[in-house]
């Protein structure tokens, strides 16, 4: 049995930031939002909710994944992984709500998803009622809308608060340290954007992924009721099981790093074509190198901070954007 994540109520922005923003542990902020009208609307029915969202509808259409029945909600690769398991097509927020409405009752039929739309974009009218108390206005909802499907094990490249707003909502959350035991896919393609991991957690695969118990071990549950938020730290890996004939989710994404800092997947991709094929006195001569340089304590401090260099933690914007244009190929400018 996995253990609960951590729960906390009556959360207020200065305990957010102070003791959970940077804490680097999830936790359920419990009815921060159970005054929207979206969250009220879902008590009283999936009509109701949908009747709600139908008020807001900007004709404009955005993707929505179908899987079908049989594929159980899940959504995936094909079997080669040179493509997906699922369909893609383009729809309204009335298209989106209608056709989860309409199999309502149904013990089995296709899974359908309206993934991660901005919805400044999608539905700008509701975005003045989707208030985040947590966070500056400038980090932006995105709207997620299903029925009954899972979300494979993923992570995200930056903070998040997931806040549940209809349906069931059941949150699996592992740390970064169990990377190796979820076996990730693919870092440059995936169904949704960011690495997910191979294993299942409804079908496991002792034989082809055997430390995936191991993983289990260090899990943490959330289950969410409407109106409840997540908050899940950058690079937690986290599996959803989504309930309901209308589900819906409104998340928000954030970083806290400075803005200007070279993007840290690219920065992987190319460590990985550095030193994956080097021979093995190599490779870990270069993880002390790495760990000396990047990861542990100061490695410049007993230098004279004009000749830091890339390692100099308080750069200026201007000198991060020499040091970016010079090892990224720009003009020289030293």
């Amino acid at each position: 049995m996995n253990r609960p994540v951590r729960v906390i109520e009556n959360i207020d922005r200065a305990t957010f930031d102070t003791e959970i923003r940077y804490a680097g542990q999830p936790v359920i902020l419990k009815g921060i939002v159970t005054q929207w009208p979206a969250v009220r609307a879902a008590h009283d029915s999936s009509k109701a909710l949908g009747d709600y969202l139908r008020q807001f509808d900007s004709g404009k259409e955005a993707n929505v994944s179908v899987a079908r029945k049989e594929l159980k909600g899940q959504f995936f690769y094909n079997e080669d992984l040179t493509g997906l398991n699922y369909q893609t097509h383009r729809g309204t927020l009335s298209f989106i709500v209608g056709w989860c409405l309409s199999h309502m009752g149904q013990t089995e039929s296709e899974s359908v998803y309206l993934q991660a739309q901005p919805v400044d974009q999608f539905a700008p009218g509701l975005a003045a009622e989707l208030a985040m108390p947590l966070l500056d206005a400038a980090v932006r909802p995105r709207l997620w809308i299903g029925n009954t499907l899972r979300t494979q094990t993923h992570f995200d490249y930056t903070s998040n608060i997931a806040v549940h707003v209809a349906g069931e909502k059941v949150f699996t959350l592992f740390p970064p340290d169990q990377t190796a035991n979820l076996y990730p896919g693919p870092l440059d393609r995936s169904p949704a954007g960011v690495p997910i991991s191979m294993a299942s957690l409804e079908a496991p695969d002792a034989q082809r992924y055997p430390h995936l118990d191991e993983a289990q071990a260090h899990a943490l549950t959330a289950r969410l009721s409407p109106g409840d938020g997540l908050f899940i730290p950058p690079l937690w890996w986290h599996h959803v099981q989504t309930t309901g004939p209308l589900n819906m989710l409104v998340n928000y994404w954030w970083n806290d790093a400075r803005p200007d800092l070279v993007d840290p997947i690219a920065a992987l991709h190319i460590a990985g074509l550095a030193f994956r094929s080097m021979p093995e006195g190599q490779r870990k001569a270069w993880r002390e190198m790495m760990d000396y340089f990047v990861f542990d304590g100061d490695p410049t401090g007993h230098l004279p901070k004009h000749v830091r260099g890339a390692f100099n933690s308080d750069l200026t914007p201007q000198e991060m954007a020499q040091l970016k244009s010079f090892f990224l190929g720009g003009p020289k400018r030293f």
